[in-house]
């Protein structure tokens, strides 16, 4: 943990230090979703046009994201850590008006001799399709399904809540209903936008 966080403070001063880039938000949630568990931190930087860059981590799992938006597109590259396990791989936002959909997937790799030898491939680590439909502006409807390592295809159906406490923060609330395990999943969070 004390190297994810390392890891973190550094991108994080790495990044701040260019002048162009800027810190663009911050979430702090709780609880468990398809792709989160635990408590859990997003950064969100930007460079006031189509750059992105994310670091984001919880216990389990920390990445960094880096895109551009291209119109209603958004395409990035993930790279990151799983339990002390290297991976990557692409995301695909499209989001418009009411609607919005992302595919992500990504490999994994060994984190040990294994990586050396000559027959050694990268694994298949997961693959997450999502849509969801926002109302009213602070309601949104989901749906998505997940292929994650070795486990059985999961499903799910999430609605979430969104309480806007002025121009630059709010509070969220979502519960996901996993149906493959037939279990309802919680998160509580908060975000602040700084420009």
């Amino acid at each position: 943990m004390k190297k994810k966080f390392f890891f973190a403070v550094l991108l994080i001063s790495v990044i701040t230090t260019n002048a162009q880039i800027k810190l663009s938000d911050i979430t702090i949630s709780s609880g468990k979703t398809a792709t989160s568990s635990g408590l859990d931190t997003r950064a969100t930087f930007t460079n006031g046009k189509s750059l992105i860059f994310y670091i984001q981590a919880n216990s389990d799992r920390s990445y960094i994201q880096i895109g551009k938006r291209f119109g209603n597109f958004q395409l990035s590259e993930s790279i990151g850590i799983y339990k002390n396990v290297p991976w990557t791989g692409p995301m695909i936002i499209y989001q418009k008006s009411f609607f919005d959909a992302m595919i992500w997937s990504g490999i994994s790799f060994a984190n040990d001799k294994k990586m050396s030898q000559p027959d050694f491939k990268p694994q298949f680590f997961m693959n997450y399709d999502a849509v969801g439909f926002t109302f009213f502006k602070t309601n949104r409807i989901g749906g998505a399904i997940m292929f994650f390592q070795d486990q059985k295809l999961n499903w799910f159906i999430s609605y979430k809540k969104i309480i806007n406490l002025g121009e630059k923060s709010k509070l969220f609330g979502e519960i996901t209903y996993n149906h493959t395990l037939d279990i309802p999943m919680f998160v509580i969070g908060y975000s602040l936008k700084f420009n």
